[in-house]
């Protein structure tokens, strides 16, 4: 097929050189000289243990999914509070953690321990299994210390947490991060993602909560990423955002990637910029799949909400993934296998839309 010249409009960017191409007048192509490559956020809907963690490596492996994460099968809260249990730093009642304040410093002089950070490193080594980048999710200090309450009464709510105290949250917290984030490249994770979804709550259009300022984040974010070199860093936020919350982790210097759910949260579209993301030299990682309901996406629905986030930031794209992780999914239908085999299936379309805009990257004005 020759593709008529009068239905075929061709653009140069002078930065990025990418081609917008209309088909018959119908369809729009995106077509870059550029590599995306397809991820995960992290977690499944399967209980832990080594059996599983090893069949999930093995699962995103056979459907292609280039940069996996070690999968999260505990709470992503849990996962990083439970151990502090057994070195006294913290204690648990009715659910909730606690910290005494006058003993927070222990975060920081902590062993750091993930069963399947651990695990997931071991199996591809044993089995040979070769992905082109491993990642890591990490729950964020700010996420983490809204989760470790300092007053008995859990009724008040975040008042009650540490993430009330900026100090705890801009020493201790930050640092036991930067500990987690050292711990995970010395794993072999060379592609780390700071997860924040309370940043949703405490970031607003016009303040913040508890007298945090645009520096406290930054300074934040910016020693973590910082703190460790060839490791491509990023942050992961879910839900529905304001303006605020985008433009400032732009600004954070050294981190590359910004990722934010699309599937369930299309208003996200509106945040998106292409002369912002090109200002900070950052990239967009979307989420092109709902992380909650219990359906499979057609590529095509998936393949559409890639395409429009590609025009939106002008083809800064990488690390497709799902809105979230698939955490959310675990009960939705009563039965592990069932949700499980919709997860992997949601991560397939994924794989499967990023390989598709991948050959409209190749030209098309040729006979075929």
């Amino acid at each position: 097929m020759i593709i008529d010249s009068n239905n075929l409009k061709i653009i140069i960017d002078q930065l990025n050189l990418y081609f917008s191409i209309y088909l018959n007048s119908a369809e729009f192509i995106i077509v870059k000289v550029s590599k995306i490559r397809a991820s995960h956020v992290g977690s499944f809907p399967l209980d832990y243990s080594y059996d599983n963690v090893k069949r999930v490596v093995f699962d995103m492996h056979r459907i292609n999914l280039e940069v996996p994460s070690y999968p999260q099968l505990h709470n992503f809260i849990e996962l990083y509070l439970e151990p502090l249990k057994d070195e006294s730093c913290l204690y648990s009642s009715k659910g909730f953690f606690f910290v005494n304040p006058a003993n927070v410093e222990c975060l920081t002089r902590s062993k750091i321990s993930i069963a399947e950070a651990e695990e997931t490193v071991d199996i591809i080594n044993r089995y040979s299994i070769g992905f082109k980048a491993l990642r890591a999710p990490i729950t964020g200090p700010f996420t983490l210390a809204s989760r470790v309450y300092i007053l008995e009464d859990t009724s008040k709510g975040l008042s009650a947490t540490c993430l009330s105290k900026k100090d705890l949250v801009l020493n201790f917290f930050s640092e036991f991060t930067i500990n987690v984030i050292n711990y995970m490249n010395g794993l072999g994770y060379n592609v780390i993602f700071i997860d924040e979804p309370v940043f949703n709550y405490i970031i607003g259009r016009k303040r913040m909560l508890f007298g945090y300022t645009d520096d406290d984040i930054l300074d934040v974010l910016y020693k973590a990423v910082s703190s460790k070199s060839g490791v491509e860093f990023g942050i992961h936020i879910c839900g529905k955002l304001n303006t605020k919350i985008v433009e400032l982790l732009t600004q954070v210097p050294k981190l590359k990637y910004i990722s934010i759910e699309l599937h369930d949260s299309p208003s996200n579209f509106e945040l998106l910029s292409k002369d912002l993301f090109e200002k900070y030299d950052k990239y967009l990682s979307p989420g092109i799949v709902s992380a909650q309901k219990a359906y499979v996406e057609s590529i095509d629905e998936a393949l559409s909400i890639l395409i429009t986030a590609y025009q939106k930031v002008g083809g800064r794209i990488d690390l497709v993934s799902g809105d979230c992780g698939f955490a959310g999914l675990k009960g939705s239908l009563g039965h592990r296998e069932e949700e499980y085999s919709i997860a992997l299936s949601k991560l397939k379309v994924v794989t499967e839309a990023v390989d598709k805009i991948k050959k409209r990257l190749e030209p098309i004005n040729k006979e075929g």
